[in-house]
């Protein structure tokens, strides 16, 4: 590890909102908000390894085929697939959502509201396809709950600032980042993230010569 970021995490978040734009356009999660608890966690299933431009027109598509409703997303049964085609992943994605479908009808859409945080995790983290980083976004989102939902950017920049070590645990970086940045900011820190990662701290050639973090990351990259 080369070090430590030497900025302190709310003046990492001021400087990154105000370097990047967060719009719902581009959050898929932020698109489907409005429409429900349901509705919100096939959102981020539908937003699994897809870009948000596919994963909103997907989930669209199945606004338009079902109303959302759990009801008639059971009653697609294999054809469900085909509606979500262009999220990809179809296989994966649809036993996933069949499966929380189930759930929700046998509980009814109130226990996506109200089962503690802690059971509600442990109900859906049995559902193959959805993972900690799927449920973190809808508690941090939906139930205001502090957690940090850590996806790919946030993994990346939490090395590269020497919050955690190379290869550390979802866990671990989630605590990481719900420390530096304050539990008050985690849900909004998320998606400045992936925005900052879109945008500067790239995978691939990353944009240190701009980032308004360059003063202060330890694996900033220099430029003559």
């Amino acid at each position: 590890m080369k070090g430590r970021i030497s900025v302190d995490g709310p003046t990492a978040f001021r400087l990154i909102k105000d370097a990047v734009e967060v719009r719902p356009s581009e959050f898929t999660a932020l698109h489907a908000l409005r429409d429900g608890p349901y509705a919100l966690l096939v959102a981020i299933v539908l937003s699994q390894n897809s870009n948000d431009k596919n994963s909103i027109a997907a989930y669209e598509d199945l606004k338009r085929a079902t109303g959302l409703r759990p009801s008639e997303v059971l009653r697609l049964g294999d054809r469900l697939g085909e509606v979500i085609r262009r999220a990809g992943m179809i296989k994966q994605k649809s036993e996933a959502i069949m499966a929380l479908t189930r759930l929700v009808l046998e509980r009814g859409e109130e226990y996506l509201d109200r089962a503690p945080p802690d059971e509600l995790k442990a109900e859906l983290m049995k559902i193959r396809g959805i993972g900690p980083k799927t449920i973190d976004v809808f508690l941090s989102l939906y139930r205001r709950v502090p957690v940090f939902a850590v996806d790919t950017h946030a993994r990346r920049i939490a090395t590269r600032w020497g919050l955690v070590r190379q290869g550390a645990s979802y866990e671990e970086i989630s605590r990481a980042l719900l420390e530096f940045f304050g539990p008050e900011r985690a849900d909004e820190a998320h998606r400045l993230l992936i925005a900052f990662g879109r945008k500067f701290c790239k995978a691939r050639n990353p944009r240190c010569d701009e980032c308004p973090l360059r003063d202060y990351c330890p694996s900033a990259v220099q430029r003559p």
